[in-house]
């Protein structure tokens, strides 16, 4: 079974380094967590989201994301709070905030 969590998360705009778009349902990226950076340096996890919400206004939104694969997380990573950062290679195209659904 995959795993799931919710995100709240800000969309990093193309001018600083974003994705050119808006966030869709479908993406596949890869998430890191802001306190467990030496782990995602020895395995990245991929994640597929599908986006709930999205304001443009003012880029932030909430996403469900399941883990692409069955490689397992530390429940202590899955916490309401955890501060998390959805990456394509080297860049940033979003920063969130694990929530409860």
């Amino acid at each position: 079974m995959n795993v799931e969590l919710t995100l709240n998360f800000l969309w990093i705009p193309a001018d600083l380094g974003g994705h050119s778009g808006d966030p869709y349902s479908g993406m596949r990226l890869q998430i890191r967590w802001q306190r467990y950076l030496e782990e995602h340096l020895r395995l990245a996890r991929d994640v597929q989201c599908s986006v709930l919400e999205f304001d443009p206004a003012n880029s932030k939104g909430k996403a469900l994301c399941r883990f692409a694969s069955p490689e397992p997380v530390p429940s202590a990573w899955l916490q309401d709070g955890e501060l998390v950062e959805l990456v394509n290679g080297s860049r940033v195209l979003a920063i969130g905030k694990i929530v409860r659904t």
